[in-house]
């Protein structure tokens, strides 16, 4: 399996660049793992460049706060019971364009609070380490 993460708007804060790094870096040493950050634009220029990643091969899941809560055990049996490689989207400030929402095969939320993109990107890198650590048995999730 790899995991595509695809996050519109860029990472400002530091604190939060540093650890999701780290994490994504725990996460490299068992899943192949690639941050995509586009940069912010609006309307059919953004749905063009986010277009590659949603009609690609690989399973489709919008970070949405409308979307299916899970806990941290059925997140990671979700995510281990794909066949496909996963594309997760976090949305900008502005949130998802349509097209996502509409187009990706599940849409899965981090919280029933608004987060902003940052920390929904540190979050869902926590929980993605996090699945593989329950999935391998390891002590990281007790």
């Amino acid at each position: 399996m790899n995991i595509k993460i695809v996050v519109v708007g860029k990472i400002k804060e530091k604190i939060y660049q540093q650890r999701i790094l780290e994490y994504l870096k725990w996460i490299d040493q068992d899943v192949k793992t690639d941050l995509i950050i586009l940069k912010e634009s609006s309307g059919k220029k953004l749905d063009q460049k986010l277009k590659p990643y949603l009609h690609s091969n690989n399973y489709t899941i919008c970070v949405s706060e409308d979307g299916k809560q899970l806990s941290s055990k059925q997140f990671s049996e979700y995510i281990f019971e794909r066949t496909q490689d996963l594309t997760f989207f976090i949305g900008g400030p502005d949130g998802h364009p349509q097209v996502i929402e509409k187009e990706s095969k599940s849409i899965l939320s981090l919280s029933n609070l608004t987060l902003p993109h940052e920390m929904a990107l540190l979050v869902l890198a926590e929980q993605i380490f996090r699945a593989i650590s329950i999935k391998k048995g390891s002590k990281y999730h007790r």
